[in-house]
């Protein structure tokens, strides 16, 4: 009979957490991917500057840092909290290259 080993349940949902903020980085990278080519769409269709990309260039570089703090607020033993805020910064991300894309384009 296997007993119950705390460390090594702890290390699995490491891992488990690790999988989950690599599938959330790949949903948004492909939302900022589509938010670049509808800036680029935007900049050709509406004659608009360059300086129209720094939003989606600004979710593109901030969202990982995002990731890699709350990874370490889930190592220090906070794991709810780091799950929370990943799902909620993941959601805000979206959701903002989505209205900043409605702005521009209408």
């Amino acid at each position: 009979m296997q007993k119950y080993n705390d460390q090594q349940n702890q290390s699995g949902m490491r891992v488990l957490f690790m999988f989950a903020q690599m599938m959330i980085l790949s949903v948004v990278y492909i939302i900022i991917y589509t938010s670049f080519k509808a800036v680029q769409y935007a900049i050709e269709k509406f004659d608009l500057s360059v300086i129209m990309y720094f939003p989606v260039f600004v979710a593109l570089v901030v969202f990982p840092v995002l990731l890699y703090k709350y990874r370490q607020m889930f190592n220090a033993g906070k794991m709810l909290v780091a799950t929370v805020w990943t799902m909620a910064a993941a959601s805000l991300t979206i959701v903002l290259l989505y209205v900043y894309i409605a702005q521009i384009t209408s």
